[in-house]
């Protein structure tokens, strides 16, 4: 098993639970190419009424066997990792089946909105608790990578627009840090916006002010993309010209939509992002 799941203590400083993301020991140079994976709301426990959720089970097996199998750098998981934050055999099935993700490929993790509800006190410390961070900032191959914590910015409490705030003064801190990298991209679980072929119906992208002073802060700094998911329907769309790569469910097919991973090819001048879809006769969806 990775160490994915930390033992800090709940309620953790957002600064020193950053300091517990993965860490990635071996990488090239600024001149080399690479491969990683977006996994999108796998969301184990996640059915229909009266049917059994083992298939949520079931699509993550598949799923971390093509990641075995594609040997990327790494792994990025956007969010909404279980349907319940409370089911503790929801949680323990997930963390079996992601850790079988060979050793070598280090796994990054987001909140998705199922994993902390209106971004509640108890789901916040549990979450935290489980992995020790809820954002993350690194560097791969000269290009780099920044995982924001989305759900204070689609979430209308006092303690969800001061962190959203917070967020924003330290996403600015990344940014500075990374500006000289050949890229830099930024992951969430909601998106900025929706991809105009959307058919979610519920909350799904930032709020105002939030949506405005994020992408100003993207853009000033040369942001190449956003990713997220959250909508399980695979898209693309731009926020004032910065593109926002929507990746489908790895696990269940909402609004009859594709499951499936998102494979990111990185070289030094650019990048090429595909849906690759679980469906042997469909066809894989280019998002960029």
């Amino acid at each position: 098993m990775k160490k994915l799941f930390l033992p800090l203590l709940a309620g953790c400083l957002w600064a020193a639970a950053a300091a517990a993301q993965p860490v990635i020991e071996k990488q090239g140079s600024k001149r080399d190419s690479f491969t990683f994976v977006q996994i999108a709301d796998p969301q184990l426990g996640f059915c229909e009424k009266g049917q059994d959720w083992q298939c949520t089970v079931d699509n993550l097996k598949a799923t971390v066997a093509r990641i075995n199998a594609l040997k990327p750098a790494f792994v990025i998981v956007t969010g909404d990792l279980i349907h319940n934050w409370k089911n503790a055999a929801q949680a323990a099935a997930y963390r079996e089946q992601i850790g079988r993700i060979d050793a070598s490929i280090p796994v990054f993790h987001l909140p998705g909105n199922h994993d902390m509800p209106n971004y509640a006190a108890a789901a916040v410390a549990k979450y935290r608790a489980a992995f020790g961070y809820d954002r993350f900032a690194f560097a791969y191959n000269g290009s780099a990578f920044i995982g924001l914590n989305s759900n204070p910015m689609v979430c209308d409490s006092e303690t969800a627009r001061a962190d959203a705030r917070a967020q924003l003064e330290w996403l600015e801190q990344q940014l500075k840090r990374f500006r000289r990298c050949n890229h830099i991209f930024v992951f969430s679980h909601h998106p900025l916006a929706m991809s105009p072929d959307s058919r979610v119906t519920h909350k799904s992208s930032y709020d105002e002010p939030f949506r405005s002073e994020y992408t100003a802060l993207m853009k000033r700094y040369g942001v190449r993309a956003v990713f997220a998911g959250h909508t399980h329907i695979a898209g693309l769309t731009e926020v004032e010209g910065l593109p926002m790569l929507i990746a489908g469910a790895s696990s269940y097919p909402l609004y009859g939509a594709a499951t499936g991973i998102n494979v990111v090819e990185v070289s030094p001048a650019d990048f090429r992002s595909e849906f690759q879809v679980d469906d042997p006769d469909g066809a894989d969806i280019r998002l960029r």
